[in-house]
């Protein structure tokens, strides 16, 4: 097993590659630390080591040079460094906010979290950001490895000298705003497969096509906003299939994928005649023993497929696939979540049950922001008859592309203009 998860990370993961070859970057600056002068102790970093980062400009060197210390065994710069350099950089006690030039997000770090968003792709670094004397600190590698490799018409690095070349800084063709972002929509289940069933014989896949359709009303006016469903008939898409899909249509866009569901506990659950409400999962590992069943619940539809339809069942495999896609989209699906929770709240009669998480296959190899939401409970009658109407399901689905639209205002532009094809509204 531990031969196969070396592989999968060899032949999946360059971006974590680069970020081990970058690691003698970071020694090589920490070695130089070490041997420069001894600053003055501050209280939270004794013994701290300073060194310079040379930066060479259209104009000449930047003097002086880019502040590099080593407070915790690899050379780092501090975050404010950066306005130096022409960023704008808003910092807060969870990480920091780089923008370039004062334009749209750019990068978003977090404090202890080695992954970054770079206009909403994933960038791994060799060491996390870290905070100290009141201070965002970067590895060094973010400025001689990720900034030549990201924004290579701006940045390049001399290893030989180490020095950091800086050209005339206009903005930078990768960063100019893609005006296009894609939603795609999956209603679960559907064909042979019709999800969880209510006592009043209500499938789950036939709420969720219908939400799902009124939802591609919803946006389908919304200008540059490509619109796909997975399925726009009552037919079985296989579970994995869906998120291939939605990666492949959403390109090098900004996209989301919303999957839409519909609840049910089994009767060995006290209170399952009386549970109600709605709730939205974004991937990751389940804390509660309801979200494992509900995420044991949803991943079942596999049983309604082929066999060459389903992807390796083997859970280890699945966990790092997941983690070595998904990690990088992981918070911008729980903020997606809580968005949709917040518009649901509005229109929604039941209570609001929360932002979950949990092991869904179905999202686990979407490479976007993923969720699923639960609209409500078939194994509550009341709750059954409501999602029934003709009203809610507007009403919900009018939530779900408020949600929606919000979202894509707090989220990274990217660059690109890869294009797909599908059941496009």
């Amino acid at each position: 097993m531990l031969r196969n998860r070396l592989s999968i990370l060899t032949l999946a993961t360059p971006v974590i590659r680069r970020a081990f070859l970058a690691s003698g970057i970071l020694l090589l600056f920490a070695a130089e630390a070490a041997t420069s002068r001894e600053s003055a102790s501050t209280s939270d970093s004794p013994g701290l080591q300073e060194s310079v980062l040379r930066v060479e400009t259209q104009d000449g060197p930047l003097e002086p040079g880019l502040s590099v210390v080593n407070h915790r065994g690899f050379a780092a710069v501090p975050s404010r460094e950066l306005t130096r350099l022409g960023w704008n950089v808003s910092e807060s006690e969870e990480g920091a906010v780089i923008r370039w030039q004062g334009g749209p997000p750019a990068v978003e770090l977090r404090i202890g979290d080695p992954f970054l968003s770079w206009g909403g792709d994933g960038v791994q670094l060799a060491e996390a950001p870290y905070r100290a004397g009141g201070r965002v600190y970067l590895p060094v590698q973010f400025f001689v490895d990720v900034l030549p490799w990201k924004l290579p018409e701006l940045f390049q690095y001399e290893m030989d000298t180490r020095t950091l070349l800086m050209r005339d800084p206009e903005v930078p063709a990768s960063f100019y705003t893609d005006p296009v972002r894609v939603v795609v929509i999956d209603p679960g289940h559907g064909g042979r497969d019709p999800g969880a069933r209510g006592r009043g014989g209500t499938d789950e896949k036939d709420v969720a096509l219908a939400i799902g359709r009124e939802l591609a009303l919803v946006l389908e006016d919304v200008p540059d906003l490509e619109v796909y469903l997975t399925r726009d008939s009552d037919t079985l898409i296989p579970i994995w299939k869906r998120g291939e899909l939605a990666t492949r249509w959403k390109g090098d866009h900004p996209g989301v994928f919303v999957s839409i569901h519909a609840n049910s506990l089994p009767s060995s659950v006290p209170d399952f005649r009386s549970t109600r409400g709605f709730e939205t999962y974004f991937l990751s590992e389940a804390r509660t023993d309801h979200e494992r069943r509900v995420a044991a619940l949803e991943n079942a539809a596999q049983e309604y497929e082929s066999v060459d339809q389903r992807l390796s069942s083997d859970p280890d495999l699945s966990f790092i696939l997941s983690e070595l896609r998904n990690l990088d989209h992981q918070h911008w699906s729980a903020l997606l979540a809580g968005l949709v929770q917040d518009e649901l709240g509005d229109i929604h009669p039941g209570p609001n049950r929360g932002v979950k998480q949990g092991p869904l296959a179905v999202i686990t190899n979407a490479l976007m922001p993923a969720v699923l939401v639960e609209v409500g409970f078939l194994t509550n009658s009341e709750e059954e008859r409501l999602l029934t109407q003709e009203t809610f399901q507007e009403n919900t689905a009018a939530a779900l592309g408020a949600a929606i639209l919000d979202f894509f205002v707090r989220y990274p532009t990217g660059a690109g203009s890869a294009r797909g094809r599908g059941f496009m509204r």
